[in-house]
Order: structure tokens, then sequence, then C-alpha cells
């Protein structure tokens, strides 16, 4: 792994956050224009500065939250990807985990595999990179057998890709 792609953890980590939140937050009209790949490029910007700004203000529950321009730059390039290829993503998660909704797993998860998915298809990242970063992202902030399962369904989307 070479030390660039190493330095976009913090990158993944952001965006892995700021999804989160949406739907967490229950951020609904953004999350359903996400959803719809609908959504407005300004809003969204605005959002990414504001989210960038409380992401960065130290507080007990994330003193160790950082993020340089580079990362930044990278992590809001995955949202806006996201939001542009929301249907799409979720679709090919919806087969790979053979669900009609992914409302029931756990919202972290999904997330995860959104990133992923996004990363995988859309991006030159090298897959065992996107797999290792994700899949630790997943240990990180998700349950015990969330590694486990990220690795199983973004292994299996990366054979769909064209």
């Amino acid at each position: 792994m070479n030390h660039q792609e190493h330095n976009k953890t913090p990158g993944r980590e952001f965006a892995l956050k700021f999804l989160f939140q949406l739907f967490i937050k229950e951020n609904l009209a953004l999350k359903e224009s996400f959803l719809q790949s609908n959504v407005d490029k300004e809003a969204l910007e605005e959002k990414l500065i504001e989210f960038k700004e409380s992401y960065l203000r130290p507080d007990e529950e994330h003193s160790d939250n950082q993020i340089d321009d580079g990362n930044f730059f990278f992590a809001c390039k995955l949202v806006r990807g996201i939001s542009l290829h929301m249907s799409r993503l979720e679709e090919l998660i919806k087969a790979e985990t053979k669900r009609e909704s992914l409302d029931n797993i756990e919202k972290i998860e999904r997330c995860v595999l959104l990133v992923g998915a996004e990363e995988l298809f859309y991006f030159d990242t090298p897959y065992q990179v996107v797999l290792n970063e994700l899949v630790g992202l997943a240990k990180k902030y998700g349950g015990e057998n969330s590694g486990r399962f990220v690795n199983g369904v973004l292994d299996g989307i990366r054979g769909k890709k064209n």
C-alpha cells in the first residue's frame, strides 16, 4: 500500500460520518434527495462545510477528528459521488445482501458499504485498499460482525463491476 493511498483514511472516515449523521439525525430532506439521487449541489456543499466545522470542533466524543484539505476534497468527492449514484449503489448492496430494503441493516454498516461501493465502482483505488480500509472502519464503528459482513458484501459487489 503506498503512502498516498494510506493517507486517504481520514477522508473515508469523514465521508462515512457525514453519511451516518444523515441517517441518524434523520435529516430526512437530504436523506431522501440522496436516496433519489437528486441532491441540490449547493445545499450539499453547504452541508459538507457545515459538517466539517462541527467535525473539527473538539469535544469529548470527537477529540481526535482531523481532516486536511486533501482528505476533505477526497471526502467531498466520495459524498458527491454517492449522492449521484445512491440508487445504483443501494441496488448493488440489496442484491448482494438479498434484502428488499436496507433500512433494516445497521446504519453504520449501510454507510460503510455505500462509501466502499462508491469507491470500488467510481474511483481508481485498488480493490484490496478499499476492502482493507472499509473493513477497518466497519470494525472501528460497527458491531463485532461488521467487519466480516462488510468484507463479504464488498467482495461480492466487486464481482459485478463491469
